[in-house]
């Protein structure tokens, strides 16, 4: 009877001792699955976080986010949208750039198989030395997201309609240059953007432009690539004076020279007046804030009650099973 009893007594240490072991296991498991949230300590980048479409966070954001640094983000954020909608300069799966108080980068999700740390660590590199050359910003902040999926849109067929097109999407036209090729077919048309998109990008532009640049006293405040299949000319509307046609002139014979020597003749330009703001938030922003804490909302009660699944049943598993010592030893007492 005795030693019944002391077997009795064995087992429940025994198995008291195997609970708490599984709960510590249990903790530890935990912390290993949301490492990746963990190592993230500022709360709206966790907001990121807690999204099922989130990739990878990578930079660093201030403590303290001023208007500067809220501007910088923005034109850093504008450039970047100047150089799609192919974002090739960077990586083929980038689909679209967004902004908030970081970059967000959204990748196609049909590359999932061949995005890993290296990759995204390389698309960071690109992205942060283009916004450190442009606005001057190290070590910018980037999240990185599966971009939702939807329809691939058309381009639209390039000829030579898209100039006098041109004077009825942009308020501010003034005047084009060059000669619109005429491509219908899908896969052409974005293998011109490409190659306008790469042509024209900052690391690639001649020298010769600069002191047309705003930067530099001069009038022209962008230059990139349009979806409509040329390339676009922004001057400062606060400056006029500055623009004329021998300036255009002379800015057009930099960029069809510099064309020119990569096999494009009579590079297609259109110049216009854009007033570049800072307020690049969309009308919609705050219905876009509600329905993104919404959705934050929901995932976080559904991870939740996953957590609580996941554990109950080992937990009134071990607790039958103490009951059933229990209730022996009490039988053999």
């Amino acid at each position: 009877m005795l030693k019944r009893r002391k077997i009795g007594k064995w087992l429940i240490l025994i198995f008291f001792i195997c609970f708490l072991s599984s709960g510590s296991a249990s903790a530890d498991d935990s912390k290993l699955n949301n490492s990746e949230y963990n190592e993230i300590s500022d709360p709206s980048i966790k907001e990121f976080a807690n999204d099922s479409s989130f990739i990878a966070y990578r930079g660093t954001l201030p403590e303290a986010i001023d208007q500067e640094w809220e501007n910088s983000i923005a034109d850093c954020w504008l450039n970047l949208t100047r150089i799609g909608p192919s974002y090739s300069e960077f990586d083929s799966s980038i689909t679209n750039v967004a902004a908030s108080n970081v970059i967000i980068i959204e990748l196609d999700s049909t590359y999932k198989e061949e995005v890993d740390d290296s990759r995204i660590d390389e698309i960071y590199q690109k992205i942060d030395n283009y916004c450190e050359q442009q606005e001057g910003i190290s070590e910018i902040p980037v999240v990185f997201m599966w971009a939702q999926d939807e329809e691939v849109i058309s381009l639209p067929d390039y000829g030579p309609e898209a100039f006098e097109e041109a004077k009825k999407l942009f308020p501010g036209f003034i005047t084009a240059r060059g000669t619109m090729p005429e491509i219908h077919q899908e896969e052409e048309k974005r293998e011109w953007i490409d190659l306008l998109t790469n042509c024209s990008r900052s690391r690639s532009r001649p020298a010769e432009i600069n002191p047309y640049l705003t930067a530099f006293g001069g009038p022209v405040n962008s230059f990139g690539t349009d979806i409509h299949g040329y390339l676009i000319v922004g001057f400062e509307p606060s400056t006029p004076e500055k623009v004329n046609e021998l300036v255009i002139d002379k800015i057009y014979q930099v960029i069809d020279e510099h064309f020119e020597q990569k096999g494009i003749s009579n590079v297609p330009v259109v110049f216009i007046f854009v007033q570049i703001t800072d307020d690049l938030a969309p009308a919609d922003g705050s219905d876009a804030d509600e329905n993104n804490d919404n959705n934050l909302s929901d995932n976080k009660e559904e991870i939740a009650g996953n957590e609580k699944i996941n554990q109950m049943p080992g937990f009134t598993s071990i607790m039958v099973i103490l009951g059933l010592l229990l209730f022996l030893m009490v039988k053999c007492s």
